[in-house]
């Protein structure tokens, strides 16, 4: 009697623990991503090639509101209308919204996002 409770407690363990799992594997793979508006301070171009955005996040998410985003051949960049643009057209003082991997870490001395997709909002005067 002894053997058979703890083999229904064990069927029962391995059942949270599967359940759990199979929650955890379905979630969206956007889980991590956030997205806040900023204005461009500034576009980097290195002389590696290197493309960074500075910009100023107009919703408060960490202390500091200066990001500087590195621009990779993945991030995606949008005028208002949806268009594929370059990272030239963007301009100090324009508005944009921007998509990337909530990653942020204390241990972390700078903050540098994988950057999913900025979309222009608004272009500056």
């Amino acid at each position: 009697m002894k053997k058979k409770k703890w083999i229904i407690i064990g069927i029962i363990v391995i059942l949270v623990f599967l359940v759990c799992g199979i929650i955890l594997v379905s979630q969206s793979p956007k889980w991590s991503e956030m997205s806040f508006e900023a204005i461009v301070k500034e576009t980097v171009i290195q002389p590696d090639g290197e493309s960074r955005l500075i910009v100023e996040r107009t919703t408060e998410i960490y202390s500091n509101p200066i990001n500087s985003l590195g621009i990779s051949e993945n991030t995606k960049l949008f005028d208002a209308d949806g268009n594929e643009i370059i990272i030239s057209n963007f301009q100090q003082g324009d508005a944009v919204k921007v998509i990337l991997k909530n990653a942020f870490t204390e241990e972390t001395p700078f903050y540098y996002p994988i950057v999913y997709e900025i979309r222009l909002i608004d272009v500056g005067k």
